[in-house]
């Protein structure tokens, strides 16, 4: 909260005659310097400008919007950093739970978070292969110095494969100068309690190399929400170099561990309230719960969609030979095995160098690596004669027997008549390098070119083994293990652990970029211009057999593929395979421009063209050729177009801007016939779809202790083309709007200074959203209010301390949050955050 209680100087003004450091919104380091130079953040008023409460509004050929520390410390402790970006116009994240262990959904003008690239200090944040993100993966947000948002389209030198909807980058704080140390404490609904805790070093040497360390844990237990446990550990050394050169070298570990309760289907829904919500209607679906509904469904700990945390296994127990223990109907759906652990870190690199009056180097760049996975189990049958039992592994075959027995005695009490449930989870294992190296030429003060070069390869092994649980369901382990040496791997008559699948993909993006920004014919009039040369390749290696039809689960065995092919059950499966390789060549330009029409109003336009390559589900599992009227599948493309106006002059900040996105070749997954028949889950391109819209934000500070903020969204996204197999129409979704996007949203926040601290309300409205591809079920829209205060200790001789209190809904409004989609008539509704408090004592010296 820094000083806002003393002169009330958090709601001071600044001036923006110069470039206020904070501000820099890039992603790389190159960047960050180019629009230094270039003056994309600088407004000149000749006057103080006060500073918006929300989002700062760069002077950029983009639409763009800045969101620092100012008002990230006012959010919930441990809050993922996404939540920041909620009151952004045109996103909306919705949060799986108050305090973001859970995850949580975002989407951005139509696009769900796998088509928006999101970095990390400059480092990609999506999965390399199907290029997800997992918003409870984020560092802590005292660590945060700016959340930088591009809408629709990406910095030149972007590192990412598949940014067709936009960017998302933040950048952490920089070390001070000076000696420091900040601790906070948080308790809240729910058993949670967070520890927070951070040391800057000071300058330590007299070079000025100053650095910062960091730690904090974070545990609660919210019923229908999660049982979580995450924990993580933060670290930057930063050495100036002279004048605006440095180098930085920062890394970052997390860990978390957590159990889920479940969440109900369309179906759970009609079943628990009594078909409120009958499938056989032919009309649209609005799934909008009154009060008492929504907590009858909250509280309903008897259907299928609670995960129990009671669990007994018979076939671990002690049983004498001879008897058959029957896992089948056991622990079928627990939180035991409800898991969602991850362990993953990085280390960030940046650097910018001067090499002479005119040129300027910049090196960024890093290592990550990510280990998770999301739980799961399935029920072996000890014999290859029941292989396939109802109620267990119907892909089992011969793999117990691997093709040397019958069948292996897996729980050891003597014989082979049990069927024993295993851990059997999906996990993902990567380690990811990627490289940046910049080149600035400044012509004049008002004109410069840029060449970049980025080299980004990530190995991703996908593996699901199995192994044992405990007689309560716990696993022993909670990644499994592919050591056939561990005492709790699940292993075939062979010796070699059982297995789901097994792949190994190589993810390679080569690109090279080059731009000219400058003001060629006009002070006032400044012009970027672009271009992105990308390659992108994909190395995949499968080393099980696909089964047509199966789209989780491959046949992995030890038999010979002669054995796998004499079996009338596995015969037809296609045979493992390395060194398949997809490329992608692109070349995507963009051009952009800024008139400052006035010293108060400028006008911004810019173009991007997109790409978001086809991710490794596409072609894991198909190694026969899929009918798709004769074409593979292409990778996405976007053509993003925008226009505005911004008025920046003393107490006000305002943005006004249409944008349109042709969006084509857009990739769905569907069940397709294969050659030699059956069917497999395959990704298809299904057409084009055109998303336009109108944002709008207006920030007010009408006086020193009052800041005022407002927003509103609007926006449709329609399917132009119907999903078709050759010349049938599978799914009619010609004129359909895209799931899970609101065509409305608004919201803002009033923030009030007092002498005693700072009181914030912020509120937001989402739209109704479909859950269905054809718009038959559609979740109510909702309205949440948040408040906030923050109270100074300065009266006790507590400078820098304050208490802060987080109230999230408010109003205990009755929502869901995140959707799971669905082709028709079903979906699955995430509960939304209840009314939750949380009371943080935040300390620094």
């Amino acid at each position: 909260m820094k000083n806002n209680w003393t002169g009330l100087a958090g709601i001071g003004g600044v001036c923006l005659c110069a470039v206020a450091p904070h501000m820099a919104s890039a992603q790389t380091a190159g960047t960050i310097a180019a629009e230094d130079k270039a003056g994309d953040d600088v407004v000149v008023t000749g006057e103080r400008v006060r500073k918006p409460v929300v989002i700062e509004l760069p002077n950029s050929p983009k639409a763009r919007a800045i969101v620092t520390q100012d008002y990230i410390e006012h959010t919930v402790p441990g809050q993922s950093i996404f939540n920041a970006i909620n009151l952004v116009p045109g996103v909306n994240y919705t949060a799986g739970d108050p305090y973001g262990g859970n995850g949580g959904g975002i989407r951005m003008r139509g696009f769900d978070a796998s088509r928006i690239a999101f970095t990390f200090d400059g480092l990609p944040l999506n999965d390399a292969g199907n290029y997800a993100i997992y918003s409870q993966q984020q560092v802590d947000p005292e660590l945060v110095q700016s959340v930088n948002v591009n809408f629709g389209s990406t910095d030149v030198d972007s590192p990412t494969a598949s940014a067709a909807g936009g960017t998302v980058n933040y950048r952490t704080i920089l070390p001070t100068e000076t000696l420091s140390a900040t601790a906070v404490y948080s308790h809240g609904t729910g058993n949670m309690n967070r520890v927070f805790g951070l040391i800057n070093t000071g300058e330590l040497t007299s070079s000025g190399t100053r650095a910062w360390v960091s730690a904090s844990t974070q545990s609660y237990n919210l019923y229908r929400y999660a049982d979580v446990h995450k924990s993580q550990y933060n670290a930057r050394i930063y050495q100036p170099l002279g004048g605006k050169d440095f180098v930085s070298l920062a890394g970052f570990y997390y860990q978390h561990r957590n159990t889920g309760y479940g969440t109900p289907s369309l179906a759970n829904i009609n079943t628990v309230l009594g078909d409120p919500y009958p499938t056989s209607s032919t009309a649209p679906i609005r799934v909008d719960l009154t009060r008492a509904q929504f907590d009858k469904l909250f509280d309903d700990r008897s259907n299928s969609f609670l995960k129990s945390p009671i669990c007994s296994l018979p076939s671990q127990a002690q049983a004498a030979g001879g008897t058959m223990q029957d896992d089948r109907s056991s622990c079928t759906n627990t939180r035991q095995t409800s898991l969602n652990p991850v362990d993953t870190g990085n280390l960030r690199f940046n650097s910018l160098f001067t090499l002479s009056d005119r040129l300027t180097l910049s090196m960024d760049g890093g290592y990550s690596y990510t280990h998770a996975n999301g739980g799961g189990s399935t029920v072996f049958a000890e014999s290859n004669a029941n292989a396939g039992a109802r109620n267990a592994n119907r892909y089992q075959f011969g793999r117990v027997g691997a093709g040397v027995a019958s069948g292996r005695d897996l729980n050891g009490d003597g014989d082979m008549l049990d069927y024993v449930r295993a851990y059997y989870p999906s996990n993902t294992q990567t380690n990811r390098l990627i490289a940046i190296a910049g080149l600035r030429y400044d012509i004049d003060a008002n004109d410069m070119l840029r060449l970049a070069y980025t080299w980004d390869r990530a190995r991703t092994a996908q593996t699901g083994e199995a192994s044992y649980l405990r007689v309560d369901g716990t696993p022993w382990l909670p990644f499994s293990t592919s050591d056939a040496s561990n005492p709790h791997a699940m292993l075939d008559a062979a010796g070699n652990v059982l297995n789901k699948r097994n792949r190994l993909t190589y993810s390679i993006l080569h690109q090279l970029s080059g731009e000219y920004r400058g003001k060629p014919f006009d002070d006032r009039l400044a012009f970027t211009v672009g271009l992105r040369a990308a390659l992108f390749r994909r190395n995949m290696n499968n080393a099980c057999y696909t089964i047509a039809g199966s789209g989780s689960e491959a046949y992995c065995t030890s038999q010979t593929q002669a054995q796998v092919q004499a079996d009338s059950g596995t015969k037809g499966f296609a045979p493992p395979y390395t060194g398949r390789i997809k490329e992608y060549r692109t070349l995507l330009p963009n051009i952009g421009l800024t008139w400052q029409m006035t010293p108060e109003v400028s006008l911004f336009g810019n173009y991007t063209k997109g790409f978001s390559a086809p991710n490794t589900e596409v072609y894991a599992y198909d190694d026969k050729v899929i009918r798709l009227g004769g074409d593979e599948v292409q990778p996405e493309r976007t053509n993003s177009y925008d226009l505005g106006l911004r008025y920046i002059r003393g107490i006000a900040q305002a943005q006004l801007g249409g944008w349109y996105i042709q969006y084509s070749n857009r990739i769905v997954t569907t069940t397709t016939p294969v050659e030699g028949g059956g069917t497999i889950s395959a990704a298809r391109n299904v057409g084009a779809v055109d998303s336009k819209g109108i944002d709008a934000s207006l920030s007010l500070s009408p006086t020193r202790w009052l800041s005022l903020y407002g927003f509103a969204s609007y926006m449709t996204a329609k399917l132009k083309n119907d999903v078709m197999n050759g010349d049938t129409v599978v799914l009619a979704t010609k004129g359909k709007s895209v799931v899970d996007t609101p065509d409305w949203q608004y919201g803002g926040r009033a923030q009030v200074t007092l002498p005693f601290g700072v009181v914030g309300v912020s509120a937001k409205h989402v739209g109704d959203r479909f859950v269905t591809d054809l718009n038959d079920v559609k979740a109510a829209g909702y309205t949440l209010v948040d408040l906030d205060a923050q109270i100074g200790m300065e009266w006790i001789g507590l400078k820098k301390t304050y208490v802060q209190f987080n109230v999230v809904n408010l109003l205990n409004k009755a929502y869901f949050s995140n959707l799971g989609t669905v082709t028709s008539k079903g979906g699955y509704f995430n509960f939304g955050n209840p009314r939750t408090l949380i009371a943080s004592v935040h300390f620094e010296f």
